[in-house]
């Protein structure tokens, strides 16, 4: 009986999207939030590749750098390398949420962009094309 609890708790473990974190390194993961028309793919270990949709359905296309926190389990969007001052998304590993930072009367903080659930990892897709063929369905 104790066998299986461990099993079942080690595949829990790894089937963890956080576990993949521990890596620090996202090359060719990609994140799709089709529901915003927003995609991130990670193109090297520390370049991503961010789709931006906004409300006029225009999508644009901006390369910025990343890294991971492990301890928060947290993926960080910079507009410049190791910046903290530039940094533009945060994207939390266990629920996906993402997250803006913007200045605000108090300083530098986040705001929930997207709740979870809204985004979701996948594979071997090409993000722009599949976001403009989400738009010409919407």
């Amino acid at each position: 009986m104790k066998t299986i609890a461990l099993i079942i708790i080690i595949l829990l473990f790894l089937t963890n999207p956080s576990f993949s974190s521990s890596q620090n390194n996202f090359k060719k993961d990609q994140l799709l939030c089709s529901k915003l028309l927003w995609g991130f793919e990670f193109i090297s270990s520390n370049r991503v590749k961010v789709f931006e949709t906004d409300l006029n359905k225009q999508t644009k296309t901006t390369e910025y750098f990343y890294n991971t926190d492990i301890d928060l389990d947290y993926i960080n969007i910079f507009k410049s390398e190791n910046t903290i001052r530039n940094r533009i998304y945060s994207i939390e590993l266990n629920t996906l949420r993402v997250d803006v930072w913007t200045m605000t009367g108090g300083g530098y903080t986040t705001r929930e962009m997207f709740p979870k659930g809204i985004c979701e990892f996948k594979s071997d897709i090409d993000i722009l094309s599949y976001i403009e063929s989400l738009k010409l369905n919407k």
